[in-house]
């Protein structure tokens, strides 16, 4: 009787558990703000295993959320807002690097350090829209540029 229960109950759990799977988020977190910031940028990876699009990102923290394609045109540095990002299954995504940028926007109070910020990811995924639950631990401003990666960015430390 135990094996059969067993089984019932596995065969109602295991397909979530197996979807659970198919987004990873990790290394998720923000930079302290400044007196009168209004937006910030979430840093964090987003693996998918299956073919998926990223339609937003949101916070109760912020008013909007917005995903941002940074490139280089013509010598200048030029963004552009992103309805979604479609993503490549088995594929790793760098928000915060590599001009994919996660913004929130219009912050209704200010980011400490070891705060940590509630972020929404909704996703499509195998044809059913997913919602991810996710924390970004904000850390210290640094006065560095190095972070950005770029040797035409001097460092003024």
């Amino acid at each position: 009787m135990q094996k059969v229960l067993f089984f019932i109950l596995t065969l109602f759990l295991a397909p979530q558990a197996l979807a659970a799977r198919d987004v990873i988020v990790d290394k998720v977190w923000m930079r302290e703000s400044v007196p009168g910031q209004t937006a910030a940028t979430v840093q964090l990876n987003l693996y998918v295993t299956k073919d998926a699009k990223l339609l937003s990102v949101s916070s109760p923290l912020a008013a909007g959320g917005e995903i941002r394609h940074v490139m280089k045109r013509g010598g200048k540095m030029q963004q552009r807002t992103l309805r979604d990002l479609q993503l490549e299954g088995h594929s790793n995504t760098l928000f915060g690097e590599r001009g994919l940028y996660l913004m929130l926007t219009g912050l209704k109070q200010p980011l400490n350090v070891g705060d940590h910020v509630p972020v929404t990811l909704e996703l499509a995924v195998g044809g059913k829209v997913r919602t991810i639950e996710t924390e970004a631990e904000v850390r210290q401003l640094e006065l560095s540029y190095k972070h950005y990666n770029d040797p035409a960015v001097v460092d003024h430390q």
